[in-house]
């Protein structure tokens, strides 16, 4: 195909005029955090969201999963939160009190946390419901996944991010092998994966209108949380190491710091940042130690590093080494707590904050678009407050009942992917950027990777080559975990006559994406406004620490930075003990996440009312997003959370306890008296009846005392067994796990085929993490492994932008693009 030939505009319906998703009608059944999060992406972006709420504690029609109660009932998580999280959780829906059939028939998105068990007898099965609407869409974000032996186990927020291994990683660098990992603070994790099943649930819909065919999406909380711990998939499935929050960090200096008036997160991966430290503290004698004389010797020495930083910065005052730092490109943050998060000059400059119609002040979105999509335009309901009303009437005045889309033959007869058809110029490298365009990619976007040999993504340079093969940029295995399913073009951007290339290939591209220093893409001649005079209609998305404007915007920033500067750290660690960092630069994936979101409401809203987006995404911005629970609690009590370890502000018990076995842990919450009681049937009857445990309010305040009892109990036994134990009996059980105990054959991962094993042209077949959904209506798991750096240089130029045979061979000759050497 010519690159004429793919330089048409995409085909807009202009048939019903929008703003951003205005008119898609989304039904939330009411349930947990995540699914009410997943929901609020959408009503905050102009969907019309009706949140479908139980008469009682209860599912819609007072479900329980056997209707006998010997299952626990399913509630109104969202409601009971303390601080009223609900008002933050809720902003623009309508509540009604109903049950699913009453709208389902004319919806195009249902949302709901059921498993399947409970969804069948909630009437949530996607067969039923496809009979009465053909283009609807059923997304199911639960915590395991619609099968496997793990999918109707009961879980609350921590027993599945610490059996994801997420939690096994946190707090890092840990001393003590006697405190149990951590999970962070709030649904922190939760609200990430939720983001992504709304963006699987939006390219679902999207299709569903283009063709005529609805689907169900099955999305698993667990996988999705295991698919984000960083390197420790590849150091289990390539190097056969079990990453553990134990021991020193692969980067030193990377830690916390006190100043004289508060801490800082620093951390300096590259050599050249270090050489800029030593010199912006004025070049001591102590830092000319062999020790200190490159990274492995640093790395050996961590102590000794941070005693000798540690006393330098205990000498300076926050604001003033922020700047100097960011000055000398060197990446050191605040701590902020949530009060100095609310005072940012940075975050009041770009107007993060908004507020609701009734007052609240709450954080912004975790992404901008430069159209007036986003706003707090309802305050969050009250039970019951829309009583009565039905869905709203569509812009172009058609009411429920609307004629489906017409079916594409082609669509029925192929295993399409939503977002077959799409492409993705990609300009992306490390962590953020590729999070975000190999979420694309899974969902059917033809993403090309522009890449350099001079400049290589440094997650092609980490050590992580599979043992016994040497390391080259093709076999490092940091960089296979996040681009499979895209397509690589080796070319030099510092070569004239490439340009000419990339300009063919924005023209026929329908999003550009990019995670360079800010000015970096106008520098390059490829900005906002260059790219769109290449291409109109093409989707500009830019990913950056601090966002593409405001008085920080040109600061450093990794992936640390998002939690330091957002308030999360704050809040995470031991209790009563120093804030800590969590096992995982969340920071990173979390805001590919959030583009990912972007990018796929511009796609939606390009094609339904003509309008073509810049989407710019701050990481600050975009981990900010998601500490609404932490937000609440200080704008409600005036207190600052602090580090609480594994306990709940309402929930008790509420822990990760110690099993028997070395570094062997077990979590278990207890969100509900059901649950409470349950506990008692299995761990000691005679809790259930001591005055100190007699009401929620009465755990909480005995809290230690209980978790004594109960760690007692588990302590003696093998963490399955817990598991196998309160699991039996309906409770929210289960191991702490190791990366290496989920990438060396975790049976629930294998079920929901979250073990892949692509053929990789350098390193053959190695695990590495798959697709955390499974649609009824499309192509599942990987379609390509990572590719080699340039392997596709060639069946690009010639397929996509029409490149002679000759033309090519001359960019070759010339260095401008380049392949792989033959095997």
């Amino acid at each position: 195909m010519t690159a004429t030939a793919n330089m048409a505009s995409p085909k807009i319906d202009r048939t019903e005029p929008r703003v951003g998703l205005e008119g898609v009608r989304v039904l939330e059944v009411a349930g947990g955090v995540g699914v009410a999060y997943a929901a609020k992406l959408f009503a905050d972006l102009g969907a019309d969201v009706v949140r479908l709420e139980p008469a009682g504690d209860a599912a819609a029609g007072d479900v329980t999963d056997d209707g006998s109660g010997d299952r626990a009932p399913i509630v109104d998580v969202v409601r009971r939160r303390p601080h009223g999280v609900h008002r933050w959780l809720n902003t623009n829906k309508r509540s009604i009190v109903g049950r699913v059939e009453e709208f389902s028939a004319t919806a195009d998105i249902v949302l709901h946390d059921l498993g399947p068990a409970r969804a069948a007898a909630a009437g949530l099965e996607f067969d039923r419901l496809m009979a009465d609407n053909a283009t609807l869409v059923v997304c199911a974000i639960t915590p395991f996944g619609p099968s496997g032996p793990y999918a109707d186990f009961a879980a609350e927020e921590i027993t599945v991010i610490h059996g994801s291994s997420w939690g096994f990683l946190s707090p890092s660098a840990a001393t003590r092998v006697d405190l149990p990992p951590l999970k962070a603070p709030g649904h922190h994790a939760t609200i990430n994966a939720a983001t992504t099943a709304a963006t699987v649930a939006l390219a679902a819909f999207d299709a569903a209108q283009r063709t005529g065919i609805g689907s169900s999406v099955d999305f698993s909380v667990f996988a999705a949380a295991a698919k984000m711990t960083e390197t420790a998939p590849v150091s289990a499935s390539y190097l056969g190491v079990d990453a553990s929050r134990l021991g020193v960090k692969m980067v030193v200096p990377w830690n916390i710091y006190r100043c004289r008036d508060g801490l800082v997160q620093f951390i300096c991966p590259e050599e050249w940042q270090w050489q800029a430290f030593v010199k912006l503290i004025g070049c001591p004698d102590w830092a000319t130690l062999e020790a200190f004389a490159s990274g492995a010797a640093r790395q050996a020495n961590s102590d000794l590093v941070d005693v000798y930083v540690g006393e330098w910065m205990a000498q300076q005052t926050v604001d003033d080494l922020c700047r100097a730092a960011h000055a000398a490109r060197i990446c050191i943050t605040p701590m902020n707590t949530l009060a100095k998060l609310d005072a940012d000059p940075h975050f009041r400059e770009r107007g993060f904050f908004a507020q609701t119609p009734d007052g609240l002040r709450l954080p912004g979105p975790g992404f901008r678009i430069d159209r007036q999509w986003w706003a707090l335009r309802r305050s969050a309901p009250n039970k019951g407050q829309h009583a009565g009303e039905g869905w709203r009437a569509r812009s172009n005045g058609e009411g429920p009942g609307r004629r489906p889309a017409p079916v594409d033959p082609d669509a029925t007869s192929r295993q399409a992917r939503p977002l077959d058809g799409v492409r993705v110029c990609d300009f992306t490298w490390i962590w953020a950027g590729p999070y975000c365009t190999q979420t694309l990619a899974h969902l059917g976007a033809d993403v090309i990777k522009l890449e350099s040999v001079d400049r290589l993504c440094m997650f092609r340079r980490l050590p992580y080559s599979p043992t016994g093969v040497p390391l080259d940029h093709d076999t490092a295995g940091v960089f296979h975990l996040y681009n499979s399913d895209k397509r690589s073009v080796g070319i030099d951007l510092g070569q004239s006559s490439s340009r000419q290339i990339v300009e063919r290939l924005v023209a026929v591209s329908d999003v550009v994406v990019d995670n360079f220093g800010v000015g970096t893409m106008a520098r390059l001649g490829f900005g906002p406004d260059d790219l769109r005079r290449i291409n109109p209609n093409v989707i500009v998305a830019s990913l950056s620490g601090y966002g593409q404007t405001g008085p920080a915007a040109s600061y450093m920033a990794y992936g640390p930075a998002g939690g330091a500067i957002s308030g999360l750290y704050a809040a995470n660690g031991y209790e009563g003990g120093m804030p800590a960092e969590t096992g995982i630069s969340i920071g990173d994936p979390g805001t590919g996440i959030a583009a990912a979101w972007a990018v796929m409401a511009a796609l939606t809203a390009r094609r339904r009312n003509g309008e073509v987006a810049t989407v710019d995404v701050a990481m600050v911005e975009a981990v900010a997003a998601t500490i609404g629970e932490l937000w609440m609690e200080w704008q409600v009590t005036g207190r600052l959370p602090g580090p609480r370890g594994n306990h709940d502000p309402i929930w008790s018990p509420h822990n990760c306890y110690p099993a028997a076995g070395r570094d062997h842990w077990v979590t278990i919450a207890c969100p509900t008296e059901w649950s409470w009681r349950r506990l008692c049937e299995v761990v000691d009857p005679a809790l259930d009846g001591d005055p100190r445990f007699a009401s929620a309010a009465d755990r909480k305040r005995h809290e230690p005392a209980l978790d004594e009892l109960i760690g007692a109990w588990t302590a003696r036994r093998d963490r399955w067994e817990v598991t196998r134990l309160l699991q039996g009996v309906g409770g929210a059980a289960f191991p702490s796990l190791s990366p290496l105990e989920l990438w060396g054959g975790d049976r629930q991962l294998a079920a929901i085929g979250m073990i892949e094993q692509p053929d990789h042209g350098a390193v053959g077949r190695r695990t590495v993490p798959g697709v955390p959904w499974r649609l009824s209506n499309g192509a599942n798991g990987l379609q390509r492994p990572a590719p080699l750096l340039g392997q596709h240089s060639r069946e690009v130029l010639a397929d996509v932008l029409g490149y002679s045979d000759e033309e090519i061979q001359q960019f070759l000759d010339a260095g401008v693009i380049t392949e792989p050497a033959p095997a």
